[in-house]
């Protein structure tokens, strides 16, 4: 997810903060020099409140592409001041959990080329964040600026960020806000994060946001990786689709969404990894959800403990040109697969642990018929949870021999001949017909007898015409 420089220079930075013994020490820095190219001073847990001058050993670097990192992991450090100068191409510096709330302008001035400052774990707010701090040498009226490529300052007091922040980052390609109580990305904030051109990771996880705004990411044309986890997010955020040509990495856990439609994630048709797990309302995934995903190959679907439907139409489109190499759906609440939910034999990776798997036909049919079974890893083989007769079995031991077998050819008509009747046949026949022609018979004379009762009885008298002239006389 990351560039190879950037792992690279993380990785070395968690390397000498390990390197420090779990008791405080109280004596100078650790100076480790494994070559002209590569130097690391571990002041981690001294027990000091200000920055210690250089020793002389840092000045012995000498390589061209020297990489020189420095780390004040947990010590209780409150103003980061002007730093020296440190020789080296890289340099990464780390002051991780420490008390700093106060950083002086011109704090880095003397590090040109720091590529890397971990800020994290601090008591730093946007008050304190101003672009002054990361402005290089004063030169010809105006201020340089600096290398850095990485900033994390997560797990602080920040509420906003000053618009002008970056102004002197402008190779910035890694920001970590998590874990900050930001609520709401206001326009001065935006401006800030906008500004960051180069952008390429984003963490935006436990800021307890609901929403972004669309202007959040115009400016982001080369944003590839997002992480929106543990915030108040109801929906996937419509915003995303501005960065859906670049974006390649989605992390949407824990959030208070109940489901995933064909809305969700509109746009993201270049997304390569999804994950949406510790999702604790969201029961339905419905028709066309992931359809969009045109280039996805790995799908972390779990750890969601209300989600039991999947639609059997959540990938429609995408089965034609299937990119899908590792789908992830353990500890839902799962008890039940459409056979035509996906091509499960096209599968590199199955995941389906930790559900309530009824062991039914379709199951067996995903298992065996189509080769699901062998995508499992080892050790990570679901067990059915019914019926009862195969509960706690290993699903891959289940078979489709319990399963009704229907013949789907189609057999020829025989012609009726003579031959085909039997005695009792002749018999029901006759006595069909005489049953019809004697209840006939008796409805007729029924029907003759009526007649001749009205007829007898309700003959019509003839009219009798009476002379109104006689009578008046």
């Amino acid at each position: 997810m990351y560039s190879l420089r950037g792992v690279i220079v993380i990785l070395c930075a968690l390397l000498s903060a390990s390197r420090a013994q779990d008791d405080v020490k109280k004596g100078p820095c650790d100076v480790f020099i494994q070559d002209v190219n590569n130097l690391t001073l571990n002041c981690s847990r001294r027990n000091i409140d200000r920055i210690p001058a250089w020793p002389e050993e840092i000045h012995k670097i000498a390589g061209k592409d020297a990489c020189v990192l420095i780390t004040f992991f947990n010590n209780s450090i409150t103003n980061v001041t002007e730093l020296g100068t440190v020789p080296g191409n890289k340099i990464a510096i780390s002051f991780k959990s420490n008390r700093i709330k106060e950083i002086e302008d011109d704090a880095f001035k003397n590090i040109h080329r720091l590529v890397y400052l971990d800020l994290s774990s601090n008591r730093l707010s946007g008050d304190v964040l101003r672009s002054e701090i990361f402005q290089g040498p004063y030169k010809n009226g105006v201020y340089s600026e600096i290398s850095l490529e990485t900033l994390n300052l997560g797990y602080n007091q920040i509420h906003s960020l000053d618009k002008y922040l970056f102004q002197y980052t402008p190779n910035l390609t890694r920001l970590y806000l998590n874990n900050n109580p930001i609520e709401i990305l206001d326009h001065v904030t935006i401006l800030a994060i906008s500004s960051a051109t180069k952008l390429e990771v984003l963490d935006l996880a436990k800021t307890d946001i609901d929403a972004i705004p669309l202007e959040t990411f115009r400016g982001l044309v080369n944003l590839k990786q997002i992480d929106l986890s543990g915030n108040q997010f109801l929906t996937v955020p419509e915003s995303l689709s501005l960065v859906g040509s670049t974006l390649q990495y989605l992390t949407f856990n824990n959030n208070p969404l109940v489901e995933l439609n064909d809305d969700s994630f509109l746009g993201l048709s270049n997304l390569l990894e999804l994950e949406v797990g510790e999702n604790n309302y969201l029961d339905e995934v419905k028709r066309s959800t992931f359809t969009p995903l045109k280039s996805l190959r790995v799908l972390h679907l779990c750890h969601n403990k209300k989600l039991k439907y999947i639609s059997h139409n959540a990938f429609r489109g995408l089965k034609e040109k299937w990119t899908l190499k590792e789908v992830y759906l353990d500890d839902n609440n799962l008890s039940e697969l459409s056979t035509d939910l996906l091509p499960w034999d096209k599968l590199e990776v199955l995941g389906m642990t930790g559900n309530n798997w009824l062991c039914n036909c379709d199951l067996a049919n995903i298992v065996t018929k189509q080769n699901a079974g062998s995508k499992f890893k080892p050790g990570e083989i679901p067990y059915c949870a019914a019926p009862m007769r195969l509960s706690g079995a290993y699903i891959t031991n289940i078979t489709v021999s319990f399963c009704p077998q229907f013949d789907t050819t189609f057999a020829l008509k025989k012609r009726f001949s003579v031959s085909d009747l039997r005695p009792k046949h002749v018999l029901w026949s006759i006595l069909g017909v005489g049953t019809v022609v004697g209840i006939g018979m008796i409805c007729g004379l029924f029907f003759n007898f009526i007649k001749a009762f009205f007829k007898k009885n309700l003959r019509s008298q003839p009219i009798q015409y009476v002379n109104i002239n006689d009578d008046l006389a």
